[in-house]
């Protein structure tokens, strides 16, 4: 991907952002920055150059109260809610598409679903002080997530990853799934010292956290916006990308994060494409 059009997409996303945010904040709606994006509002004051996603995440009350929310309220002639953990979009987030617009993503191709650029919008869980449960609780969501990459058709180089999708698809029946998701959310209704995101792609050690991090969040330029991170924003980038988060990473790493974009057209809507 050029950098013209990188940047062609962060306007776009930018719009999205700021209907996002607007409507959170009519509707008292809480929610922050989250990974990437949140590295990018504290490093670079806005995205990171290399990087075409928009994240951000909720706790789980807050999260609950958007997807009841948005249903009734969303501008849809601008914008489509894609909810999580449906036929049309098995994955453990949810996003905010644009309409009249195309970002179809590789591992996508052919499917039946919308596919409009996009801002993703994860939830926070609550989770245990004991480090053992955590990792369990990791483990668990990490099962269920890989049964949804499956059945999304997620493309991977990587054998001992075509393996572990392989069992899941075999192994982890809807009564299984139901059985692990109940345990991943049991303490979501109570009152925890930790917190974390557990369906992203972070090792164990990088997704969970204090919620005493979050406090009362706070403001930070984000290109022409100003958006909310954790208040300890910094201390929450050292959990998720250790003490140099600061410094601009190797081409080894960026690498590591390549676009995961098939088709790009921001001025035309993606059935243009869905027979191709």
């Amino acid at each position: 991907m050029t950098e013209n059009e990188l940047k062609s997409i962060h306007s776009k996303l930018i719009v999205i952002a700021e209907y996002f945010d607007n409507f959170c904040k009519e509707n008292d709606i809480e929610y922050y920055l989250m990974g990437g994006t949140a590295l990018g509002a504290i490093r670079h004051k806005g995205f990171i150059p290399w990087d075409d996603d928009y994240d951000t995440f909720m706790d789980y009350a807050n999260y609950t109260r958007f997807k009841q929310v948005v249903k009734e309220k969303l501008d849809t002639n601008q914008y489509y809610f894609q909810e999580e953990d449906t036929e049309e979009f098995p994955l453990f987030f949810s996003k905010l598409r644009m309409n009249n617009t195309t970002y179809i993503e590789k591992d996508s191709v052919g499917r039946d679903m919308h596919h409009g650029l996009f801002l993703d919008i994860m939830c926070l869980n609550n989770t245990y002080k004991n480090k053992s449960l955590r990792y369990l609780q990791y483990i668990a969501a990490r099962a269920v997530n890989a049964k949804a990459l499956a059945k999304k058709g997620y493309l991977t180089q990587s054998r001992s990853k075509i393996v572990a999708l392989r069992l899941a698809k075999v192994l982890i029946s809807s009564s299984v799934k139901k059985i692990l998701l109940r345990f991943i959310r049991r303490l979501n209704n109570k009152d925890t010292e930790y917190i974390g995101h557990f369906f992203g792609r972070a090792p164990f050690k990088r997704t969970s956290f204090k919620r005493s991090l979050i406090g009362e969040g706070k403001y930070v330029k984000f290109e022409t916006l100003s958006l909310p991170v954790f208040y300890s924003v910094e201390e929450y980038l050292r959990v998720r990308y250790g003490d140099k988060f600061m410094e601009m990473p190797s081409q080894e790493v960026k690498d590591l994060y390549p676009s995961h974009a098939y088709i790009v057209d921001l001025n035309n809507n993606y059935s243009k494409y869905m027979q191709k």
